[in-house]
C-alpha cells in the first residue's frame, strides 16, 4: 500500500518539524538534495551499485524518505510571517486600537457575547489606517445581530490568544489562521459589503434553517437537532452538553462520518434513480460538499466528506475500496490544506474511529455472527446484523478514540458501551425526518410542521436515554492529565496486536464459551431498547393545579408558571438563551409553542439578556411590562420587537390584577423605574416575587405588612443586603423562601446578613437544587427540586 506509507511519512515530517524549528530553507535543501541523489542513482553509469538495486526493488522507500522533509518543509513554510503588515505584529500593546475589516464567517451567537471573525483591511494606532492583512477574533455584547460580510470597525485592545495548563486557546485559534483576539470591543458598522456572493447566500440559507428548526421544534430538540444538521452546537446547555460526554455519545451532536454516511446514503439514492449510478455518484459527491460548505467545513467534517466521496468515486470505477489507503489520502490531503489539522481534535477522533472500523468491523463482525450461531444453532443474520451495526461497529470506532479521549478530555466513560447501542439506531430517522422537515418548512411551513411532529420523539428519546445513563453511578471515570507516552504506548501495542491477528482470533475462539451468558445478556437489552420509547410529555398544563418553577439561571431571575387552566405565563428569563429556551422546552407543551403572557418584571440587563433570542421561538400572545425600557440594551431591543411584531404591552401600574382564569391572578403590589414587585394567588395560596425593587418600593410596601403573609417568598436582587431587611421576611413569614443565585457568584451573593435573618425558615436555592418547582390546589403545598431533596 504505497499510497499509506507515503502518506505516513509526510504526516510524521510535519510532526517532527513542529518538535525542531529548522528554517524551511534547510528542509527544502534536503528535499532537493535527495531529488538529485536519487537520479544521480538513476544514471546507467551507477545503476549497478547495491543502494540502486535496493530502490528499484523497494521504490516506495526513496519517496517515503523524500515525502517525509517535504512534509517538514511545508509544516514550516505554512508558518505565518509576522511583520508590520500582519495584524498579530500589533498584540498586546498597552493602547486600543481601530481595526477595519469584513465578517469572514457567519456571527458566533453565545448566551453571553458572540464572536466575530474579522478579515482585517486596515489598523489605525492613532496616527491613521495602515494596510494589514489577517484574521482577528473579536468578541463583542450579545443580542446585536451581524451578517458575514458586513463591513466594520471594532475599538479595543488586541491580544495574543490566551493559553493556560487546561487549555491553550492560542493554538486553537492558529489552526485556523487566528494569531489576534480582542475580548472587548466596541463595534462600529461601515457601509458596504465584503466577501463572496456564494458564500453569502449559502450562509442566509443555513440561518434560515437555523431559525426554521427552532420554529418547528422545542428546546432541548431543536438545539440538538441544530448540531446534527448544521453542526451549529451552541444552543445546548452546558450540562447537556456535558451529558453527551459523560455517556460517550457527543459525537452525535456534531457533524462526523455517521452523518455524513447517512447523507452520502440518501444522495446517492436520490440521484440514481434520476441520472443513473455513476452520474448520481457525481451529483452525490457534489451534494456532500455543499452540505460540508453548509456546516462549516471543520476538520473533521471535510475528512468526513472527502472519505465519503472517495468510496463513492472508487465504488464507481470498479475498484475496491482499501480502507486504509482512503484513509491515508484524506489525511494527506487535509494535511497538505492546513498542517495544523493534526492538532485538531475533532480531526483526532475522526481519524482514529475511521481507523478502528477499517481495522475492527470486519474480524469483529465474523466474530459475533459465528459466536450467535454458536449458540442459537441457527441462521440468525438479522440479529447478527443488528448487533453489529448497533454494538460491535460502535465497540470497533470506540477502541481507537479511548486514548484520545483520556488524553484530551481525560475521562473515560463506561457508560458509553451500553448508551450507544440505543441512542445509534434511531439517528438516522432524527437525520432524515428532521432534516426533511427542515428543507419542506423552507417551502411550506405547515407541512415541515406536521413532519417535525413525527421527529419529534427520535430527537426526545436520544435526548432523554443521554440524560438517564448520565445519571448512572460511576460510569464515567475521571482520570487527570494522561501522559503522552502512555497513549503512544497503547497505540504500538494496539496495532502490533492487530497485525498479529490469527493469534488474537485463536485466543477470542478459546474464550466463546465464557462469552455465552455475555451475549444473551445483550440480546435481551436490545430486544428491551426496541420495545421502549423513552419520552415523556413536555409540560404540566390543565391539571388543575398551579405549578410555579423557579428555573436556574444563575444571579437573575427567571420564573415559569403554569396556571390551573393550561396558561404558561415566563416571569423575566435570566442572561443565559441556551438554559431558558431548553427549560421551556421541556416544560411548555409540544403542540403549543407560545407563552400566553411574558411579564418583564424588570429590566435590568442580566435579567433580560436571554430573552431577545428566546420569544422568536417562543412568542409571547401579551406582554406585562415594567420599569424603564432605556435601562438596558436587551430592553430596547424587547421593545423593538415587540413593537415589530405587533405583540400588545400593557404598562404595569400598583394593583393591577392579571387574571389566570381558575380563580388564578398576579397582581402588581408596586411598579417603579426599576420593575415591579409581584403577588401571585391561587384560592388560599401566595407567593411574593419582588422581582423589580426600586428606590423607595419597601417603604411604599411596609415591608411587607401591605402584602401580609405568603407561602412563597423569592429573594430580591439574588440576596443582596439593601434589597432583603429582615423586617420583610419576618412580616411575610413565608412557608418556603427561594433563592436565585449563581454559584460562586462573582458579586459574593447572597449576603452572609441576609442568610443569617433566615434561620428558622425553610430555605431552597438554585445554586444548590436546580430548578424548583412549587404546586399547589389552592390549600396544599408540594415541592419539587431538580437535585438533592
Amino acid at each position: 500500500m504505497p499510497l499509506l506509507w507515503i502518506a505516513l511519512s509526510f504526516i510524521t515530517g510535519i510532526v517532527i518539524a513542529s518538535l525542531f524549528s529548522l528554517s524551511a530553507y534547510i528542509w527544502l535543501g534536503i528535499v532537493i538534495g535527495l531529488l538529485l541523489i536519487f537520479i544521480f542513482l538513476r544514471l546507467p553509469r551507477f545503476s549497478n551499485n547495491p543502494i540502486s538495486n535496493f530502490l528499484l526493488r523497494f521504490p516506495v522507500s526513496a519517496f517515503a524518505l523524500i515525502f517525509f522533509f517535504f512534509g517538514a518543509w511545508w509544516f514550516q513554510f505554512r508558518q505565518p510571517t509576522i511583520d508590520a503588515f500582519q495584524i498579530a505584529f500589533y498584540n498586546d500593546r498597552d493602547y486600543e486600537m481601530l481595526v477595519t475589516g469584513t465578517l469572514a464567517e457567519p456571527p458566533d451567537y453565545r448566551d453571553a457575547y458572540t464572536n466575530l471573525r474579522l478579515k482585517v483591511e486596515a489598523l489605525d494606532s492613532g496616527s491613521g489606517d495602515l494596510p494589514v492583512s489577517g484574521l482577528l477574533l473579536v468578541r463583542v455584547p450579545q443580542n446585536q445581530t451581524y451578517e458575514y460580510g458586513q463591513r466594520v470597525r471594532v475599538r479595543g485592545s488586541l491580544k495574543t490568544p490566551p493559553e493556560d495548563e487546561e487549555f491553550s486557546y492560542r493554538d486553537y485559534l492558529a489552526r485556523d489562521g487566528v494569531y489576534s483576539y480582542m475580548s472587548i470591543a466596541e463595534v462600529t458598522s461601515l457601509p458596504g459589503n465584503g466577501g463572496s456572493v456564494v458564500r453569502a447566500a449559502v450562509y442566509k440559507l443555513k440561518d434560515k434553517m437555523l431559525r426554521n428548526t427552532y420554529r418547528l421544534f422545542n428546546d432541548p430538540e431543536a438545539s440538538l437537532l441544530a448540531g446534527i444538521l448544521l453542526g451549529v452546537d451552541t444552543g445546548l446547555t452546558k450540562d447537556l452538553q456535558n451529558a453527551f460526554k459523560n455517556t460517550g455519545t457527543a459525537h452525535i451532536i456534531a457533524i462526523s462520518g455517521f452523518n455524513i454516511a447517512i447523507i452520502a446514503g440518501i444522495f446517492f439514492s436520490m440521484f440514481k434513480t434520476i441520472f443513473g449510478e455513476r452520474l448520481g455518484a457525481v451529483f452525490a459527491i457534489l451534494a456532500i460538499a455543499f452540505y460540508t460548505f453548509l456546516v462549516g467545513a471543520d476538520a473533521a467534517v471535510v475528512r468526513a466528506a472527502l472519505m465519503g466521496s472517495i468510496s463513492l468515486l472508487a465504488r464507481q470505477l470498479g475498484r475496491r475500496n482499501t480502507g486504509l489507503n482512503a484513509l491515508a489520502i484524506v489525511a494527506f490531503v487535509m494535511t497538505i490544506i492546513n498542517p495544523l489539522v493534526l492538532w485538531d481534535v475533532g480531526f483526532q477522533l475522526s481519524f482514529f474511529a475511521t481507523l478502528g472500523l477499517i481495522l475492527y468491523a470486519e474480524p469483529f463482525s465474523n466474530f459475533t455472527g459465528k459466536l450467535i450461531s454458536k449458540i442459537t444453532k441457527t441462521d440468525n443474520s438479522k440479529l447478527t446484523q443488528i448487533i453489529n451495526d448497533n454494538v460491535i461497529l460502535t465497540f470497533a470506532a470506540q477502541l481507537t478514540t479511548i486514548p484520545i479521549m483520556a488524553y484530551h478530555f481525560k475521562r473515560i466513560s463506561l457508560i458509553s458501551f451500553i448508551a450507544n447501542p440505543f441512542i445509534l439506531p434511531v439517528q438516522p430517522a432524527v437525520m432524515i425526518i428532521g432534516g426533511l422537515a427542515v428543507f419542506v418548512s423552507l417551502i411550506l411551513q405547515p407541512i415541515g410542521q406536521l413532519i417535525a411532529w413525527v421527529a419529534w420523539p427520535f430527537t426526545a428519546y436520544t435526548i432523554r436515554l443521554v440524560e438517564l445513563f448520565d445519571r448512572v453511578p460511576h460510569g464515567t471515570i475521571y482520570l487527570g492529565d494522561s501522559s503522552f507516552w502512555i497513549v503512544f504506548a497503547f497505540y504500538i501495542a494496539l496495532l502490533t496486536a492487530t497485525f498479529n491477528w490469527d493469534r488474537i482470533k485463536e485466543w477470542f475462539n478459546s474464550l466463546a464459551g465464557s462469552l455465552r451468558t455475555v451475549a444473551l445478556t445483550a440480546t435481551l437489552v436490545l430486544m428491551f431498547a426496541c420495545t421502549v420509547v423513552v419520552w415523556r410529555s413536555t409540560a404540566t398544563a390543565g391539571d388543575g393545579q398551579m405549578h410555579i418553577t423557579f428555573l436556574d439561571v444563575g444571579s437573575a431571575d427567571a420564573v415559569l408558571i403554569q396556571t390551573p387552566e393550561g396558561r404558561n405565563v415566563l416571569i423575566n428569563g435570566g442572561a443565559s438563551t441556551s438554559e431558558l429556551s431548553d427549560e421551556l422546552g421541556r416544560r411548555l407543551p409540544f403542540f403549543s409553542r407560545k407563552l400566553d403572557w411574558l411579564v418583564i418584571a424588570s429590566t435590568q440587563e442580566n435579567q433580560l439578556a436571554a430573552l431577545p433570542r428566546v420569544v422568536e421561538r417562543y412568542p409571547p400572545e401579551n406582554v406585562l411590562w415594567s420599569g424603564n425600557i432605556q435601562a438596558s440594551f436587551s430592553a430596547q431591543t424587547l421593545d423593538k420587537f415587540f413593537a415589530e411584531k405587533g405583540i400588545p404591552i400593557s404598562r404595569a401600574e400598583a394593583g393591577q390584577r392579571l387574571e389566570l382564569g381558575g380563580g388564578s391572578f398576579i397582581e402588581v403590589q408596586a411598579a417603579g423605574p426599576r420593575g415591579s414587585v409581584l403577588l401571585i394567588q391561587y384560592k388560599n395560596f401566595r407567593a411574593l416575587l419582588p422581582i423589580g425593587l426600586s428606590e423607595g418600593t419597601l417603604e411604599e410596601l411596609e415591608f411587607g405588612n401591605v402584602v401580609g403573609k405568603v407561602d412563597v417568598f423569592l429573594l430580591a436582587d439574588s440576596g443582596f443586603e439593601q434589597s432583603n431587611p429582615p423586617d420583610i421576611i419576618q412580616n411575610v413569614n413565608p412557608q418556603l423562601t427561594v433563592l436565585s443565585v449563581a454559584a460562586g457568584d462573582p458579586d459574593g451573593l447572597p449576603a452572609q446578613s441576609v442568610l443569617e435573618s433566615l434561620d428558622g425558615y425553610s430555605l431552597l436555592r438554585t445554586d444548590r437544587s436546580g430548578w424548583i418547582t412549587v404546586s399547589t390546589d389552592g390549600d396544599t403545598l408540594h415541592v419539587e427540586v431538580e437535585r438533592g431533596e
